[in-house]
């Protein structure tokens, strides 16, 4: 009997060790990748990819429609990520969204399309990396860089990516990426902007850049100001060029070639109804977001893309534009020094 107990305690000892030996082990790892976090300047968050995916694989038991619903809030909608959860908050408290019907929409209008896009947009984890290059060159230029969480989620087209204020960077994979495989065969003529965009891995990237330096940018800008927006869209689009290159200036984080072209054919005409219409609200939709314009959609970008680079470009300090330009305090002085004003006086 006490040669038994005795071999008994030596079983326990040994497995409190094996045991200890595994704790601290699996400490040492969670200790040394929160590590490698802090040192990291940012932070990505996916977790809302594979509880969509989730969801979206248990939809083929649902028999009804509050089946459907129960399953997509039981299983994306309740564990969505702060970002998510921000994103939803604003589409319902700005745009009066019905979040359940817009989801319910979109996933019974699209499902060859979301089962053709899983590869492409579950694989997106091992991409980021490559993202890192890019928060290096803004901590170089600006020292002072706090990011914020970028959330990598699936909304309802509506979005490919945006800064929901104050600081909360949601991207839209549902509508900001695409390769050779992706079956567009469910998609009406309106969705035709969805096919047309060039949305790699790497476009995803400068969508990335675009939206953190937002965050970046001190002004609380005033409600459909013209000046306000060209110069905060304008800001981004043209600092994702200078830290990602001008290959990201066509595109998802950038402009479109047709305002490129349509501004070189109406160079003078465009830059007199911009100046004029620079401090009129009501001319808000003019310029951005509105198809009821004459001009490409959101021609507000390029505007301040243009003003913002030739004020960067008249700077004898270089650095200090830089800091200005990422701040943005005070719109009415980048547009004044940029002096493209001048340039409708031509």
């Amino acid at each position: 009997m006490t040669c038994y107990m005795q071999f008994n305690k030596l079983i326990v000892r040994n497995n409190n060790k094996i045991l200890l030996t595994i704790f601290i082990g699996a400490l040492l790892t969670f200790s040394c990748e929160n590590q490698k976090k802090k040192n990291q300047p940012y932070e990505f968050v996916t977790k809302d990819i594979d509880n969509f995916y989730s969801m979206f694989s248990q939809l083929k038991t649902a028999s009804s429609v509050i089946d459907t619903l129960k399953i997509l809030n039981k299983s994306y909608l309740d564990k969505a990520s702060i970002g998510l959860k921000n994103y939803i908050e604003y589409e319902k408290n700005n745009n009066k969204r019905n979040i359940e019907q817009e989801y319910l929409k979109t996933i019974r209008s699209f499902p060859k399309y979301f089962q053709s896009q899983k590869p492409l947009i579950s694989d997106i984890k091992n991409h980021l990396n490559e993202y890192d290059k890019y928060f290096q060159k803004i901590k170089e230029v600006y020292p002072q860089a706090e990011f914020q969480p970028t959330y990598f989620s699936i909304g309802f087209f509506n979005t490919q990516g945006q800064m929901v204020y104050p600081k909360t960077i949601f991207i839209g994979l549902e509508a900001s990426i695409k390769n050779g495989s992706t079956d567009y065969s469910e998609f009406p003529e309106n969705y035709s902007w969805l096919v047309d965009d060039s949305t790699t891995y790497k476009d995803l990237g400068y969508l990335v850049v675009h939206e953190n330096l937002h965050t970046l940018q001190k002004i609380n800008p005033n409600e459909n100001s013209i000046l306000d927006q060209a110069i905060i869209e304008g800001a981004a689009v043209f600092l994702t060029e200078y830290i990602c290159g001008k290959e990201s200036l066509i595109g998802i984080a950038g402009v479109d070639k047709g305002m490129i072209d349509y501004a070189e054919k109406n160079d003078q005409i465009i830059w007199k109804e911009f100046s004029t219409d620079v401090h009129n609200s009501k001319k808000f939709s003019k310029w951005f977001w509105s198809s009821d314009t004459k001009y490409p959609y959101s021609m507000g970008y390029y505007m301040g893309y243009m003003i913002c680079k030739s004020f960067y470009e008249n700077q004898e300090d270089k650095r200090k534009a830089i800091k200005e330009l990422i701040e943005i305090t005070d719109p009415n002085f980048i547009f004044e020094k940029s002096e493209y004003y001048q340039h409708t006086a031509k």
